[in-house]
């Protein structure tokens, strides 16, 4: 979750419920031109867009290979079987160094990757896309990449034009199932956030946020590869599920926190360096901060909060709320499948944002910590085991994960608190100008950020809920968990979670998904 809007919403929600007199938002009416805002809110600044020198002209050789099966490690013993399955999955070799500068406002990343990708598709394919996400605006970084080292011959990528994308000609084509080898050198400049407001990447703080930091092959769509930049407010990565090892190098007086296991570690003068291996992931993330850190270990898994010396006091309940809903979370649709799972203080970030086995929370040491850790914990399974198009149909992971958040309430606290989260979101609904909008559109169909948020998050929560109610307790469950098992290191589809519902329920439920997620209307309840 890119939890800007939902943070924005929640902090207008909070002050109403406060003041009780208080309008909590109101939106333009009319598609808004690019780049403006309604009337009263404040616009996301101009993207970080340093000039930084050009990256090695010399293509790396490929980093040594590693056998598939050390990739077990990134996941409990019960779920190793899932490697053997996944063995077709891109697999990823990534070797960084990190480098502080101008006093430590600003950090390079120096990086090479080796990319082992199958062609998954029926026809020859002769080109592949690679994502360079830390140039989205909601990046405070640069990164430039390449040439690739592709088939034996050096290649140079073409900058698809308003896209973070570089697409690379193959020498030769590869067929049905056949794997492509490449190689490339890569550099991200990281420069402050908090100048510019929230971002996704960024040094805030003296903690440098790195999500996304390397070339990512995109999904392909329909055999297209998906290279379209995202819009503002919505989520930015999409991606299919790999296999990492990751080697980091960086200095020894800050702690690392990434995605993924810790395999190795070694000191070498001031720096240190570790090897990481993720197990099935959609993508990385990492962090280096001079944090503290305490845990608590739920069965197999280590919850691990890392947090500022000033935040502590927020560490057991960080702790407390995501055990509670990984325990419930696990209960309902299926077991964390990962030994660990990290959450990072990230002051002045975003009110939260998921990555796989790793979250980053920019609300500590405020009175609102409970909502972001649980929904971004929820992520973990939507979004991270259940994958989706963030970009198209973001509400298969987003309402999922406020719905989670009731969920939470209704597990830690009893139904009453779980209904009455409920309510505080139909109130929000109904204060918007379309109430009647679906919640199914891509993130640019909607009008403005809020009501994408008001929409996709909100309304959305209120749709699991209506569909709770339709299925029955006990078929509710049952739809959970098949959901799951479906789309379990897989992508999930609007139509694949209809079809999965009226089994559970033997029933036709065209009707609520249409009101609701397709095509919208006039919803009594919201009115």
């Amino acid at each position: 979750m890119k939890s800007k809007s939902r943070w924005l919403l929640s902090v207008l929600l909070a002050a109403a419920l406060i003041t009780a007199c208080l309008p909590i938002v109101e939106l333009a009416p009319t598609r808004r031109a690019a780049g403006e805002l309604p009337q009263g809110t404040q616009a996301l600044p101009p993207a970080f867009t340093p000039t930084i020198p050009p990256p090695p002209t010399i293509t790396p050789a490929p980093t040594p290979d590693s056998p598939v099966e050390d990739q077990r490690l990134g996941l409990l013993p019960a779920y190793g079987v899932d490697i053997v399955r996944l063995r077709e999955a891109t697999r990823y070799w990534i070797e960084i160094e990190i480098n502080f500068a101008d006093q430590g406002r600003s950090a390079f990343v120096d990086g090479r990757v080796r990319i082992l990708f199958t062609n998954p598709l029926e026809d020859r394919l002769g080109e592949i896309a690679l994502m360079l996400w830390p140039n989205n605006q909601q990046y405070a970084a640069s990164m430039v990449a390449g040439p690739a080292l592709i088939q034996g011959e050096v290649v140079e990528g073409q900058a698809m034009s308003g896209d973070p994308a570089l697409i690379f000609d193959l020498p030769r084509s590869i067929g049905p199932g056949e794997a492509l080898d490449l190689s490339l050198p890569f550099q991200v400049e990281i420069e402050q956030m908090n100048a510019m407001g929230p971002r996704r990447m960024g040094i805030t703080e003296g903690v440098l946020l790195a999500p996304t930091f390397y070339p990512l092959v995109p999904p392909l769509v329909e055999g297209v590869w998906q290279t379209a930049d995202a819009p503002a407010g919505g989520d930015t990565t999409n991606s299919d599920i790999a296999l990492y090892q990751l080697e980091v190098t960086w200095p020894s007086d800050l702690a690392l926190v990434a995605s993924g296991v810790e395999i190795d570690r070694r000191e070498n003068g001031d720096t240190s360096i570790a090897t990481i291996v993720s197990g099935p992931m959609r993508d990385l993330a990492f962090a280096l901060g001079p944090f503290v850190s305490d845990s608590l270990v739920l069965d197999d898994v280590e919850l691990k909060a890392w947090v500022l010396p000033q935040h502590q006091e927020d560490m057991d309940v960080l702790l407390e709320a995501a055990g509670v809903q990984i325990e419930l979370l696990g209960e309902l649709l299926g077991p964390y499948p990962y030994p660990e799972l990290d959450l990072v203080d990230a002051p002045g970030a975003f009110g939260g944002i998921e990555y796989p086995g790793l979250v980053y929370l920019g609300t500590l040491g405020t009175s609102w910590v409970i909502e972001p850790t649980v929904h971004e914990v929820a992520h973990q399974w939507f979004y991270g085991l259940i994958g989706g198009d963030q970009i198209r149909e973001p509400w298969l992971d987003e309402a999922a994960a406020t719905y989670a958040e009731a969920l939470y309430y209704e597990a830690a606290r009893g139904a009453g608190r779980g209904t009455g989260f409920l309510s505080e979101l139909r109130a929000i609904v109904r204060s918007q100008p379309n109430p009647a909008l679906p919640i199914g559109l891509a993130v640019g169909d909607y009008q403005s950020e809020f009501e994408y948020a008001a929409m996709v998050y909100f309304k959305g929560a209120l749709f699991f809920d209506a569909l709770r109610n339709a299925l029955g307790e006990h078929a509710f469950k049952v739809f959970l968990r098949e959901y799951f098992e479906a789309y379990r290191f897989g992508i999930a589809d609007s139509a694949g979670f209809q079809q999965i519902a009226e089994r559970s329920c033997s029933c036709d439920l065209a009707e609520i998904f249409d009101l609701w997620v397709y095509e919208g209307g006039t919803i009594l309840e919201l009115e």
